[in-house]
């Protein structure tokens, strides 16, 4: 994650959701999410009080998430 700002594909793990996000990166080199993640959230069906894994994963077409349910 070479750039400021950019977008992030999110998908689920039995890639029943997904959408495109957008995030930008500070100066302390965290990422945040700016945009796309309640689309998401939506999409996927995720409700408070269940957890979820997060795999961050580089591909041939840059980096993207996978939110597996456990």
């Amino acid at each position: 994650m070479d750039a400021d700002h950019g977008e992030l594909p999110i998908t689920t793990g039995d890639g029943t959701a997904a959408v495109t996000a957008r995030f930008i990166k500070g100066v302390d080199k965290r990422a945040t999410i700016t945009e796309g993640w309640s689309d998401f959230f939506r999409q996927a069906h995720m409700n408070e009080g269940q957890v979820y894994a997060f795999a961050f994963k580089c591909t041939s077409k840059g980096l993207c998430l996978i939110v597996y349910s456990i």
